[in-house]
């Protein structure tokens, strides 16, 4: 199962294809840095220039959740917003039969369960954490242009066995968690193509299949998370992410 499961996203990410990105590069492969891997990889999805241009933007988001055997466990649709001018982020979903609105503002986290105010700090702090995962992981791979950052190069990888990627380790200043991330890039195109986290001993691979040409920046349209075992072999799919790009506004 492996095997075949192996082949089928080696087989995705070979027909990984966009709008052709042409740029100049002033360095060889063995020069590359990290922070150069990323600077040509902002280039290939966009150009910071037209990043820094974006008002706000509003997707749909479907999260379908996997269990080992296979089966569905749930389907988790949201409407996300990102604005930065104001500056917050919206998420609107109906979970468990109520319709929760969770925003993050200069003025803090205001979350709503049928227009109902919630106050009880475990509420907001978990609001909180899907708020600012939410644009990070959207707005990748922007969001890894921080001073904040810390960028590890790792050096240019088959993943899983079979695609060549450069490998970065993100760290953060002032970290407050243990998760560890690392972040793969086309070595032909330098798009993103595929992120991995460690968070509390759990291993999951990422695999961005599909880019949207929308908005320019070949965001993320579709992508698969998959549960690896201690061999950084593929145990099995945890969650299947589709997005829908709904607006965009530019300054």
């Amino acid at each position: 199962m492996y095997k075949k499961l192996k082949r089928k996203i080696f087989l995705i990410l070979q027909a990984f294809t966009v709008v052709s990105v042409v740029f100049l590069f002033g360095c060889n492969e063995e020069k590359l840095t990290a922070k150069q891997i990323l600077e040509n990889s902002i280039n290939a999805h966009g150009g910071r220039k037209k990043w820094e241009r974006i008002r706000s933007i509003s997707y749909d988001k479907q999260t379908t959740f996997f269990n080992k055997e296979g089966e569905i466990e749930k389907i988790k649709d949201e409407t996300i917003k990102h604005s930065w001018d104001p500056s917050f982020t919206e998420i609107k979903r109906i979970e468990g039969g109520k319709f929760v609105i969770a925003k993050k503002d200069y003025k803090g986290i205001t979350l709503f369960e049928n227009n109902i105010l919630q106050k009880k700090p475990n509420l907001l702090e978990q609001a909180n954490k899907e708020l600012d995962a939410a644009l990070y992981v959207f707005w990748q791979p922007y969001k890894l242009y921080d001073k904040n950052t810390l960028l590890k190069y790792i050096g240019n990888i088959n993943l899983l066995d079979s695609i060549s990627v450069y490998a970065i380790e993100i760290a953060y200043l002032n970290q407050k968690s243990q998760d560890k991330w690392t972040y793969f890039f086309d070595v032909n195109n330098f798009l993103l193509r595929a992120s991995q986290v460690n968070h509390k001993n759990r291993v999951s691979l990422i695999i961005n299949e599909n880019l949207e040409s929308k908005t320019g920046l070949f965001l993320n349209k579709r992508r698969k998370s998959y549960f690896l075992d201690s061999l950084g072999r593929i145990k099995y799919l945890r969650a299947d992410y589709n997005y829908k790009i709904n607006s965009l506004e530019v300054f």
